[in-house]
């Protein structure tokens, strides 16, 4: 039953809880960036380089020769593909081209963290990519309008080897400068090494992440109608003026029933709240709803969420109450306004 009773009063947070671990995550996060000294590498960077026809050519050369490295080094080719930008754009004699790696990155990255099955597939693949790359350059200073070179570019993507192909999206290359920045964090080798303080800085966020990824889970996970214990009465609390409420409490409290008398003082506050318009009737709504309800910048809040408190640890959590439990609904409701 207390284990029930610490469900009811501490798992529905607001919504503000979630945004401020969120935020406490994401800013432990970030000092600890600063203390190490290298800002994340993954920050957007909108230039593109802008090469030669010559230097492009080179360094197709360069790369072809590392793909079929890749028979006798497969281990090679995060490597490769950490190194290829995103795109570059070539100068040629007759216009600016845009050449695209996106592809060719995915697939290296799927060789890298594939199996034999997978490599074995990506990697006739992968060379074939580059290779015709290394024709289309071949073939750039022949060509009459950028319209032809578009042209042969998508006959290219058009065959069967690139039909699944697809570029990734504004997520998917986030998620890739994200995974590529840990890669060379975690595998930094600098002489300075961590300090303690960093250490703990990371740690604390990722405590934080772990966290916010627990509650998140078991908030998800929880049947519906478990959130909040529900009384339904059999209509709405100010149906029933808040006096009357009171009196009834004051005659439990006559009778010794202060288990009650708890129960009945808290409805007298709700039914004050709302005959004054702090919401519409609704018989069906939880205590916790209430208090969303009110809202935490009204002066009635923190009267309400005391009253709400010792409210469910009587009623709900069947907690031994008694004349001092009383008095103190006593003195929430004479806060809220009940006088």
């Amino acid at each position: 039953m207390k284990r029930k009773l610490v469900q009811t009063i501490l798992l529905p947070l607001p919504a503000a809880a979630l945004r401020f671990a969120g935020w406490l995550a994401a800013g432990l996060l970030l000092a600890g960036l600063q203390l190490v000294g290298c800002p994340p590498a993954f920050a957007m960077d909108d230039s593109v380089q802008v090469v030669t026809l010559k230097e492009y050519r080179q360094q197709l050369a360069e790369l072809e020769q590392k793909t079929k490295s890749l028979d006798d080094h497969p281990e090679s080719a995060a490597k490769t593909g950490a190194e290829i930008p995103q795109e570059i754009i070539v100068e040629t004699s007759s216009s600016n081209v845009t050449v695209n790696f996106r592809p060719l990155k995915n697939d290296l990255a799927s060789f890298s963290s594939g199996d034999a099955t997978r490599k074995a597939a990506l990697k006739p693949r992968i060379q074939e990519y580059v290779r015709n790359l290394a024709a289309e350059a071949a073939q750039f200073d022949h060509q009459t309008t950028p319209g032809d070179a578009r042209a042969k570019l998508e006959n290219i993507m058009a065959s069967k080897e690139f039909n699944r192909v697809r570029g990734p999206g504004a997520l998917q290359v986030w998620l890739d400068r994200v995974e590529n920045w840990i890669g060379r964090l975690l595998s930094r080798n600098g002489s300075g090494g961590w300090s303690i303080l960093q250490i703990v800085l990371l740690s604390l966020a990722g405590v934080a992440l772990g966290a916010l990824l627990i509650w998140t889970v078991r908030r998800l996970s929880q049947k519906a109608g478990e959130d909040q214990p529900r009384e339904i009465i059999p209509f709405s609390p100010s149906a029933k003026g808040w006096r009357t409420w009171l009196a009834e409490a004051r005659e439990s409290e006559k009778q010794m029933d202060w288990h009650n008398a708890v129960h009945l003082a808290y409805w007298a506050g709700i039914s004050y709240l709302e005959e004054h318009g702090a919401w519409k009737p609704n018989r069906a709504r939880t205590p916790r709803e209430y208090l969303r309800l009110l809202g935490a910048w009204t002066p009635q809040h923190p009267p309400l969420a005391a009253l709400t408190r010792k409210f469910e640890a009587v009623w709900y959590g069947h907690r031994p109450a008694g004349p001092a439990d009383f008095q103190e609904t006593l003195d929430e409701l004479e806060r809220l306004g009940c006088r």
